[in-house]
């Protein structure tokens, strides 16, 4: 690894110390505290909670700085030497701290590599977004989509076309999806909708609506009722802009 390497990781390390300083740790003011004030359930925490505790988030730590160093030939420290990467590497460096699994760890250290340090610049916005989106989305709901993507993709594929309406990515394979996934991940459709049906405010996915009209009522010419039933969910191509920023791995 080369010295102006080095002297990236250098700063990132040189601005945790800088943190860790200014604030309390995180594991006994932000985690342990608020435990241990609950009666009885306080006097039963082992001390050596605390060790266990602080190895977990060195370890989420390390994979995220792992993966945002992950092809890093092109990294400079100019790259780094600059506010806006700072707070919101801050903010990443936060945000999995409060992860109480590494399942997410590697969509947020892709968001820090390529949002900044892979030849662009993601706006200011955008990244508040994508961060906030991640904080809300559960790994079981990340799981769910990224696997829909590429069971859409599939079935474009062996039909050989594609989808030129504006906002939509792939036509709706839903209904199709669902009995596939469930049969193969020996899970409910009901189970699948639940997530989906979350997923949906995140503008990731839009559901679709079939409308039927009723009967014609012969006395008054008017229709006696209004069928709309949902069809399912398309994905939408903004969600192929989070996929290929965040979600998307090296192969």
């Amino acid at each position: 690894m080369d010295n102006e390497l080095e002297s990236v990781k250098l700063s990132i390390e040189n601005n945790n110390n800088l943190r860790n300083v200014k604030e309390n740790p995180v594991v006994s003011s932000v985690l342990l505290a608020p435990i241990k004030a609950i009666p009885v359930i306080g006097e039963l925490l082992d001390l050596s909670i605390d060790k266990s505790l602080e190895n977990f988030q060195q370890k989420k730590e390390q994979e995220l700085i792992d993966i945002i160093f992950k092809n890093s030939h092109s990294i400079t420290s100019d790259m780094v030497n600059d506010v806006e990467f700072i707070v919101n590497y801050a903010r990443v460096r936060e945000a999995v701290k409060r992860l109480a699994t590494n399942d997410k760890v590697k969509f947020f250290g892709n968001l820090i590599r390529n949002g900044y340090l892979s030849g662009r610049h993601i706006q200011s916005s955008i990244f508040d977004e994508y961060i906030n989106i991640l904080n809300s989305m559960s790994y079981r709901e990340i799981l769910y989509l990224v696997d829909y993507k590429k069971y859409c993709e599939d079935c474009s594929k062996k039909k050989k076309s594609s989808i030129s309406l504006l906002g939509r990515a792939y036509n709706n394979k839903f209904p199709q999806f669902c009995r596939d996934y469930s049969e193969k991940n020996n899970i409910t459709q009901r189970e699948i909708y639940f997530v989906f049906k979350h997923i949906e405010q995140t503008g990731f996915i839009e559901e679709e609506f079939e409308t039927e009209s009723g009967d014609v009522d012969e006395n008054d010419n008017t229709f006696n009722s209004l069928s709309v039933d949902s069809t399912g969910y398309y994905i939408t191509k903004d969600f192929l802009e989070f996929y290929e920023m965040v979600l998307k791995m090296d192969e």
